[in-house]
């Protein structure tokens, strides 16, 4: 467990001319919702395990090839040419490798939170990091294909590798891709969405016209005064939960769902004794698929879960609801969302200063966000040597959130939670164990 502290002072740290003028110039290209996660200073995470050591030069060489395959991610940083590849002088600032005595605490050991990302606007907005065992603390002799088993642990591993970046610039389709190898096309990731009416235009821009001023003041009124998010994984083998989603007779989406909000909510003391609230992102590109919104390729669905004591009742409620939000509107939340996050930059654009760390810490009534991504395979050059289990997440300064990836032999769960949560997530492996 990794305990974050926030900070207080201006997201943007629009104080300067400067710094605000920088702020502007990075994200003029941003579509809105990429602009607000910016500001929040929102990150996402793709870690895993390695049979290889890596040093230096080649986590150098893994961050280079990294934008070869999603050329993306060279944009958002301050650079006099836009189009050059990293020199090494940039690769050494973004790149970082330490030593352990133990992989085990990896990747709960590290900080998710990402200030040296935004605090620094002439490096890319992403990093790389690598923990290597220590050398002469494991086993010596080969392994069963021949290979020198010369500082790895008992499990084969030699290292953990971390790539940590700002939300603005990937998303969880884009660690999909990346970990199979595979290019990735901005482009190519979601058409560009369909135009709304300009009836519901109208009625979106009224009501973010009144909601978003709302927020500002609800904001500094209602949200928490301390940063107090944290971040925290756990793995549970595959083919349990897909025995235990068998037997109730619910999809492994729902049984996930279930798991991370019936413990958190710890009988009603977590969130609600009636229902918890949540937002779920839903990555299906079905052809109503419109979020006004040309960049990301998920979309944020309400969900709200009733409450029950009994957790098989409570299972079964979560697959039903489930299933409604997904016969219905699936496009409505995300497109007002995204007009809250037009209005917001409106806003800002006059009034900087009202954009502090706090406003990013009120929830509007949300519990907790939920995210499942797509099958993580690795395959190919980029990820060569990387072994499961496969972890996805993402760390806002004030939302609670989950994060599940699914590999063939395990899935993680990973939770960015505040402190009052964390000690909820032991009784996980218990509730999946009454299912069997």
């Amino acid at each position: 467990m990794n305990a974050i502290s926030g900070k207080d002072a201006p997201v943007s740290r629009p104080a300067t001319g400067v710094a605000l003028k920088n702020l502007r110039a990075i994200t003029a290209e941003f579509t809105d919702n990429q602009w607000y996660c910016h500001l929040a200073r929102q990150t996402v995470f793709f870690c895993a395990y390695s049979v290889e050591a890596l040093d230096l030069d080649g986590a150098k060489k893994l961050a280079a090839n990294i934008t070869r395959l999603a050329p993306h991610l060279l944009g958002g940083f301050i650079r006099t040419d836009a189009k050059a590849a990293l020199s090494g002088d940039i690769l050494s600032q973004i790149v970082s490798v330490q030593e352990t005595d133990n992989l085990d605490q990896f990747p709960n050991l590290w900080s998710m939170n990402g200030d040296e990302i935004f605090d620094n606007n002439t490096l890319p907005l992403f990093r790389v990091r690598v923990a290597t065992l220590k050398e002469g603390t494991n086993k010596q002799g080969t392994d069963k294909k021949g290979r020198d088993e010369k500082g790895r642990d008992e499990k084969g591993r030699r290292s953990v590798i971390l790539v940590l970046a700002c939300h603005s610039l990937l998303e969880g389709t884009d660690a999909t891709n990346l970990s199979r190898s595979q290019t990735v096309e901005r482009g190519a990731v979601t058409a560009k969405p369909k135009s709304i009416s300009g009836l519901r235009k109208f009625g979106y821009r009224a009501m973010t016209a009144v909601l978003a001023p709302l927020q500002l003041v609800a904001a500094n009124l209602f949200a928490n005064r301390k940063a107090d998010i944290s971040h925290k994984s756990l793995v549970i083998e595959r083919k349990q939960l897909r025995a235990a989603a068998n037997n109730m007779g619910v999809n492994q989406q729902a049984l996930m769902f279930s798991l991370a909000t019936f413990a958190i909510n710890n009988g009603g003391e977590g969130f609600s004794k009636k229902a918890i609230s949540t937002l779920y992102a839903d990555l299906s590109k079905s052809a109503d698929f419109q979020t006004n919104d040309d960049f990301f390729s998920f979309r944020m669905i309400d969900l709200k879960l009733p409450v029950h004591t009994d957790f098989k009742t409570f299972v079964r409620s979560v697959d039903d609801e489930i299933k409604k939000a997904e016969g219905g509107n699936k496009s409505a939340t995300q497109i007002l969302l995204n007009s809250m996050y037009g209005a917001h930059r409106w806003i800002h654009s006059i009034f900087p200063f009202l954009y502090t760390a706090q406003l990013f810490r009120f929830t509007a009534g949300y519990n907790m966000t939920l995210s499942l991504v797509p099958p993580q395979r690795l395959a190919g050059a980029l990820t060569r040597g990387m072994v499961e289990p496969v972890y996805n997440g993402t760390f806002h300064p004030g939302i609670n959130s989950c994060v599940f990836t699914p590999g063939r032999e395990y899935v993680t769960f990973s939770f960015s939670l505040r402190a009052k949560h964390l000690d909820t997530l032991e009784k996980i492996p218990e509730l999946l164990q009454s299912l069997q």
